[in-house]
């Protein structure tokens, strides 16, 4: 029950994240089959100034603020990358 709940929690923090990279981080792009595993940085999807976006996302969805040690572009590589780093820091 308890995997479950986390898959769901899961499910739910990556549609999060997928909508804002969608809306806000690169609207004129049509990413609607935007795969968890989709290289971002390589595919120019985000940028430096994506990543920057999404860190300040990350803070004021999930409260999570990174430390300068902790923000690294391959904990940016895709979204499971993304969550990864947002489940560790819960």
């Amino acid at each position: 029950m308890r995997g479950e709940k986390g898959a769901n929690a899961m499910g739910e923090l990556k549609g999060k994240l997928k909508d804002f990279i969608m809306t806000e981080v690169n609207p004129d792009r049509n990413l609607e089959g935007l795969a968890d595993d989709e290289p971002l940085l390589e595919s120019g999807i985000i940028d430096s100034l994506g990543v920057l976006k999404i860190l300040a996302f990350l803070d004021e969805e999930f409260g999570i603020d990174l430390s300068a040690d902790q923000i690294k572009l391959e904990k940016f590589r895709d979204i499971t990358s993304i969550c990864a780093l947002v489940e560790g820091n819960k």
